[in-house]
Parts: structure tokens; C-alpha cells; sequence
């Protein structure tokens, strides 16, 4: 069957690529430049980004879970998207249904509509991205269902992918429902509305000013003070959630120090934390706003981008054999998923888990090497958070000129 399918680059970020793709597919453009909107436009408009860190340690898990988000709101996509469109003038409709088969059925009724569709799910339970079980019911993830196969029940999905990927509607039905916060939320594009040059240029400005403030908001669970409790939780020996205490048999520490380095580097982040793909949208404002001052906050995000990635890095490194390794095969597995190419994603999966088992049982370092990872990771946490404060402070400058 005809699949009608954007083409073009398949973006960064889940939700923003998701966007991105729907308008350019719609012909809908930006009006100064009369070209699609970029994703990193996109991104600044919804309000930018974000620092969000947790570490969960909950009874069913078999060891701590940690959590990393960068993007504004990182943790309520629904709001983010809600914001995004209500700046752009754009007409979205949010669905949310009670039961499996409403939700089908929804989902259905708008593809029919000739509507793609972004949909929640928990992105564990989608088997292409082969993640371990203690991953599921977890992920609050976004991927965009373009069309149906009556006939065979299948459906066929935008997942930051080159080309349309295939999954059983029933196996779809589940990664939906298995979401820990279940309302089986959709979303469905309808129009365009009418929006100027001035319209765009305040909505820029008005996610700018979202970004600045959500940023250096003095609050322990969002922004950079975020930050600082992480680097204040590595090296911290009492309190429960600080990871001496948290990891004090190492049990799950190799987990989270993967989840440092995915999280950055591969997971819907461009390698930077996102860092690198706001730079490109404060580089893309300061010419719609004529305002070059942004240009000079460009070149610390960019600056911060390396630091991020150098922090990646870190966690897993390189001199250890075993972590070097890892590295490689992650960076294989994503590269290969984007083009497509499921079977070297399975071979690397394969040998990603038979490594991760001996890492696992032999963890490679002991406690006095792991307190100093401890502290190193620390120390360049505390200095992307002043780097990340400088940076804050002066797009809320900007803005208030």
C-alpha cells in the first residue's frame, strides 16, 4: 500500500521532529522566510529547554532508576506541544480516551480522516527499540502513526526513522496502555491559522522568556538548581538518595551511568543535551528579531554543548576497556535504527547484552574508583550549572530589552 510519508531529515527530538514533519507535510510555513518551520525553531518557540534529573528508587525495581530530561517541561510533553501550537497559531486537538478499544478506535476514525496522529506511548513496550524489561510501563514517549493496513491490522509509524516502521496495531494498542499515567493520549493536527511576522517574532520571544524563567527558578525538581542537587547528590554520603548511598553495592550503577552517556549523547538529543539544537534556534531568532545580541548567547550554548558531551563521556570512560565498548555499540545501535537496518540493530543489541551481563557481574571499578568517578562527574556537573546560570541569566536579559 501507498504510505504518504514525509521526507526530509527525521529530526532530534521525539515530539519536535513529530511537529516538524506534520507541518512540512501540510505545506504549512514559516512566514518570514516562507519556508518549513526547523525543528530547532519549533523547540525555542515551546519554551526551549530544560534540566530535569531523577532517580527513582522504587521497592518493585531491582535497583535505582535514574532519569534525565532537557527539554522545557521535559516531563509534560502534553504542554509543551499545547504551548507550541497556541504561539504558531496552530490547531491541535488532544484526545483522551478510557479503554484500549476507544483508543483504537479514535486513532482508527482519524486516519481515516486522512489525520496522522501523535500518539503517548511507553517506549519500552515498542519491541523495534529492544530496551530491558525494567523499562516498561516508564518511558513517556511520542511517535507519529501516519497509516493503517486494514487487512492485516498493522500500522506504520514516524519514529525519528527514514522510512515508515511497521507494528502489529494490537502490539501498538499495548505500548499505549501500558503507560504508567494511562489516558491514552492523542494528538491530531487540523489547521494552520493565520499568524504575521510580528506574531512569530513574540512568539519566539515569549518561549524565550518561558526558557529564561523555568530555568533559573530557585526549585529543587526543575532547572538548574536541578542541576546542583545532582552534583550535590554524587558525593553526598548520607542522605538516601545520594548515590554513595544509592549504589553503595554498585547494583545498578553500570544502568545508570549508560543512562548519563544515552541520554546526551543518542537518546532524542543530537549528542548535546539539546544544548546544540537551541544554539541553532537563538541563532535562527536573532535574525528574525534583528537582535545579534542573541548570537553572542548562541556561541555559550555551544560552549555548553561540549561540556554535556564531555560529561557523556565521562560517565562511561573510554580507558575502561568494557565501557569503551559499550559506547561503540550503543552509537552502532541508534545509527542503525535511524536508517533502518533491524537487522544490525538486533546483532548489536545481542552483543550489547552478553557485555552488559559480564559488566554487570564484574563491575570493573571498586569502591575507591567509584567514589572518584563520583567526584569527577560532580565537579563537571557544578561547572555546567554555572555555565548553564551565566547562560540563563543573559537570555533573560535579552528579553527584557
Amino acid at each position: 500500500m501507498k504510505i504518504e510519508f514525509p521526507e526530509g531529515s527525521t529530526g532530534v527530538h521525539p515530539p519536535t521532529a513529530a511537529i516538524a514533519r506534520i507541518l512540512q507535510l501540510n505545506g504549512v510555513k514559516n512566514p518570514i522566510s516562507d519556508q518549513p518551520y526547523s525543528e530547532a525553531l519549533l523547540l525555542g518557540i515551546g519554551g526551549g529547554i530544560d534540566m530535569g534529573y531523577v532517580l527513582y528508587q522504587f521497592h518493585h525495581l531491582p535497583h535505582p532508576l535514574l532519569v534525565l530530561g532537557f527539554r522545557n517541561q521535559w516531563n509534560y510533553t502534553q504542554a509543551f506541544l499545547h504551548d507550541l501550537s497556541k504561539r504558531l497559531f496552530l490547531s491541535m486537538t488532544f484526545f483522551e480516551y478510557s479503554d484500549e478499544t476507544k483508543a483504537q478506535d479514535g486513532l482508527q476514525k482519524a486516519l481515516q480522516d486522512g489525520k496522522p496522529a501523535i500518539v503517548w506511548v511507553d517506549k519500552a513496550h515498542l519491541p523495534y527499540h529492544r530496551l530491558p524489561e525494567t523499562f516498561k510501563g516508564l518511558i513517556n514517549y511520542q511517535v507519529t502513526v501516519y497509516e493503517r493496513d486494514s487487512r492485516l491490522w498493522r500500522l506504520f509509524l514516524d519514529d525519528l526513522s527514514k522510512h515508515p516502521i511497521e507494528i502489529r496495531e494490537k502490539t501498538f494498542t499495548s505500548a499505549r496502555a501500558n503507560l504508567s499515567e494511562n489516558n491514552f493520549l492523542m494528538m491530531v493536527f487540523q489547521k494552520a491559522g493565520s499568524i504575521s511576522d510580528n506574531d512569530l517574532r513574540e512568539g519566539i520571544l515569549d518561549g524565550i522568556r518561558t526558557c529564561a524563567t523555568r530555568l533559573t527558578r530557585p526549585l529543587k525538581t526543575i532547572g538548574i538548581s536541578n542541576l546542583e542537587n545532582w552534583a550535590e547528590k554524587l558525593i553526598d554520603r548520607h542522605d538516601r538518595q545520594a548515590w554513595p548511598v544509592a549504589f553503595k553495592n554498585q547494583t545498578g550503577l553500570y544502568q545508570a551511568l549508560r543512562t548519563i552517556y544515552e541520554s546526551i549523547k543518542l537518546n532524542g538529543t543530537e549528542g548535546f543535551a539539546l544544548r546544540k539544537l537551541y544554539a541553532d534556534f537563538l541563532h535562527e531568532a536573532a535574525d528574525i528579531l534583528s537582535n545579534p545580541a542573541l548570537n553572542a548567547i548562541t556561541g555559550q550554548y555551544l560552549q555548553l554543548s561540549n561540556h554535556w558531551s564531555n560529561l557523556a563521556e565521562n560517565a562511561l570512560p573510554s580507558k575502561i576497556a568494557d565501557f569503551d565498548r559499550v559506547k561503540k555499540l550503543l552509537n552502532k545501535k541508534y545509527e542503525s535504527y535511524r536508517k533502518g537496518d533491524w537487522e544490525t540493530v538486533e546483532n548489536t543489541v545481542k552483543k550489547l547484552e552478553a557485555l552488559e551481563e559480564r559488566i554487570i557481574n564484574n563491575f570493573p571499578l571498586d569502591n575507591y574508583e567509584t567514589g572518584k568517578l563520583f567526584e569527577r562527574l560532580s565537579n563537571q556537573i557544578q561547572l555546567i550549572a554555572e555555565l548553564e546560570t551565566n547562560a540563563a541569566q543573559r537570555l533573560r536579559d535579552v528579553t527584557r530589552r
